[in-house]
């Protein structure tokens, strides 16, 4: 288990990149669009943080298909606690 995201953090930012871009298509994005809202160089970074945040539970998706990511029950709290911080 990895470290608890706060915000400001990448893996806040691609916690809540995830969220918003359900909330908007109605589907999970792409690593590319992550790496892109969330300004880093590589895929591979982004992926190695969803794998964080899917073995914390605060994501899941289904194993092989694309588009399939969600924030969990437990990431919404985190991001509701951490967004009542501002």
């Amino acid at each position: 288990m990895t470290s608890v995201p706060r915000e400001g953090d990448t893996k806040y930012n691609v916690l809540v990149a995830i969220r918003d871009h359900y909330k908007s298509s109605r589907k999970g994005p792409s690593v590319e669009d992550l790496r892109v809202v969330c300004g880093l160089n590589a895929r591979s970074t982004v992926q190695f943080h969803i794998n964080d945040l899917v073995a914390d539970g605060y994501l899941s998706q289904v194993p092989g298909k694309r588009r399939t990511l969600r924030v969990t029950k437990k990431g919404e709290m985190l991001i509701s606690i951490l967004e009542g911080q501002k």
